[in-house]
């Protein structure tokens, strides 16, 4: 995460993965649900 907005409810991602879009933002519930389905939460 690089930056956020709206009373920290969205971020901005930075991913060098993907040269064509370096950076976007998510919210903070749709990145939560992403975490959660790849095992990056307990």
């Amino acid at each position: 995460m690089v930056g956020y907005q709206d009373n920290g409810r969205t971020v901005k991602i930075a991913d060098s993965a993907n040269p064509a879009a370096a950076s976007y933002w998510v919210s903070t519930i749709d990145l939560a649900n992403w975490m959660a389905t790849r095992g990056y939460s307990a």
